[in-house]
């Protein structure tokens, strides 16, 4: 069975089940922190993929990965996940789930890279500009890469902004070679 397939249906059961429950807001909280521990340690996944360890210590695994006191629909989430054998496809369907809960509030994600720091005011002013523009609420996540130089890089669903200063001076030798090239 396709792995897409497999992270769509269980994310949705997840999602109708939460809403059932009422624990929507929390079980998101708790896709985005497991998530957030698959990225930060590339090892969970092969511990989940190894067969010889029981269910009982994934079942724990999971748990701690996603905050620790997590809630009874999450639990027992898990635990068909694990009845299922389908500790594998976690990662993606939490991933999945995190994409079905902005869509039904309405949540766009953003990533704003800078070089430096960014003040609070200037960062809700550029939350309100995309929410203004979008309609709806803005989920942003703050980068820092001195690479860029100065400015700020600004990705929102599918859509970049590049008005860094290492993009302004990547386009402006572009434009010195197109011009060589025509010399030539």
């Amino acid at each position: 069975m396709n792995t897409g397939l497999i992270s769509v249906r269980y994310a949705t059961a997840l999602f109708d089940f939460a809403v059932e429950t009422k624990s929507v807001e929390r079980v998101y909280g708790e896709a985005k922190m497991l998530t957030h521990m698959f990225l930060k340690m590339g090892e969970l996944r092969i511990v989940l993929d190894n067969p010889v360890l029981p269910q009982s210590e994934k079942r724990q695994l999971i748990l701690n990965a996603a905050g620790g006191s997590t809630s009874k629909t999450f639990e027992h989430f898990t635990d068909l996940l694990l009845k299922n054998g389908r500790e594998n496809q976690v990662q993606y369907i939490m991933l999945k789930y995190i994409d079905l809960y902005r869509k039904d509030k309405n949540i766009l994600y953003g990533k704003l890279t800078t070089a430096f720091e960014v003040d609070k005011a200037t960062e809700e002013r550029l939350i309100s500009l995309v929410t203004d523009k979008t309609g709806g609420t803005l989920e942003l996540e703050k980068v820092l890469d001195p690479e860029i130089l100065g400015g700020f890089m600004l990705e929102v669903e599918d859509v970049r902004w590049d008005a860094s200063l290492s993009g302004q001076l990547t386009r402006i030798k572009n434009e010195y070679i197109e011009r060589n090239r025509r010399i030539v």
